[in-house]
């Protein structure tokens, strides 16, 4: 079952790409219908694709999405989660307080005249 936090973040997204601002909740129930023939994992991995790559897109663009992942899972293959590179990196751990007595008692440079 596709999470409706997810779904919630899907239509928001789409409504980017309408002029108005709105969908039609008969639109919106058409699609999520479609998504029926689809693995539930498929179109959640999907859903998630779509509003994190591929901002500006029609609804249309998340069912290529759905079919291209449902025919790699279909020849063995896994259903990915794209990789968050954001969080992909080492905290640093700065002594912010030696750090600014470093600075304070570092004299400026002196002008040359």
């Amino acid at each position: 079952m596709v999470s409706e936090e997810t779904k919630k973040r899907y239509w928001t997204v789409i409504k980017e790409t309408r002029q108005s601002g709105r969908i039609s909740p008969s639109v919106i129930s058409r699609v999520e219908e479609s998504w029926n023939k689809y693995d539930d994992d498929v179109v959640e991995e999907a859903l998630n694709i779509h509003i994190l790559r591929y901002r500006g897109y029609k609804e249309n663009y998340t069912v290529g999405i759905m079919r291209n992942l449902q025919k790699k899972k279909a020849e063995g293959g896994a259903v990915k989660k794209p990789k968050n590179s954001f969080h992909n990196f080492n905290q640093r751990s700065n002594d912010y307080d030696e750090l600014e007595k470093m600075l304070l008692t570092t004299s400026p440079p002196q002008e040359q005249k």
